[in-house]
């Protein structure tokens, strides 16, 4: 099952603008050939018309309308060799305006993204780690230690005789005596309700 990935805004305008630059680029290198094209052929019938109006002119006027004529037509020269010059330019500027938008732009990655999938798959390759380490032990979780039983109370042999008077009450009782702490003590005694001496 592939991942669906959702295109973005700007992609979706990169490709419509890079659908209309594919429309677009041969119209506008054409317009910058025909402008090319025209401008020389006006250019080179503007000085044919020229010149009998020239011609004509020159002999009305000599002097005076041949530096006029020679003007004008450096003029007319220049601005249309500035006008192809301009017109070169424009195509120049378009072609890389175009490659420009054409062009995507290479996406970075998410920093956070990148971390979140390393640690993915660091948790999953110790996982697997674990799991194989293990399989080699038993699944027994018990343990197979058995503590050893607490010693039993011997007969206590009669030792009347070198015993201690307090050891031999004790020893006379049958039962061990209930476990006493100072919350359960083996008696209460009231020290206030002694008479004094």
């Amino acid at each position: 099952m592939g991942l669906r990935k959702n295109k973005s805004f700007l992609d979706q305008a990169s490709e419509t603008v890079s659908q209309y630059v594919e429309q677009v680029k041969p119209q506008v290198e054409s317009a910058v050939a025909s402008a090319k094209d025209k401008a020389g052929p006006a250019l080179a019938d503007a000085k044919a018309k020229a010149a009998p109006v020239i011609a004509d002119a020159r002999a009305k006027a000599a002097p005076a309308v041949a530096s006029g004529a020679s003007l004008a037509a450096e003029k007319i020269a220049a601005g249309a060799a500035i006008a192809a010059e301009k017109a070169a330019e424009a195509a120049q500027v378009a072609a890389e305006k175009i490659e420009e938008v054409a062009t995507p732009e290479k996406k970075k990655r998410s920093k956070v993204k990148t971390l979140l999938v390393i640690t993915g798959i660091a948790a999953v390759a110790a996982f697997v780690v674990k799991k194989m380490q293990s399989s080699g032990e038993s699944e027994n979780w018990q343990s197979s230690y058995t503590p050893t039983p607490a010693p039993r109370p011997t007969a206590v042999a009669d030792e009347a005789a070198g015993a201690s008077p307090d050891e031999a009450i004790a020893d006379q009782a049958e039962a061990p005596h209930p476990v006493t702490t100072p919350e359960d003590p083996a008696e209460v005694v009231d020290v206030a309700d002694e008479p004094k001496k």
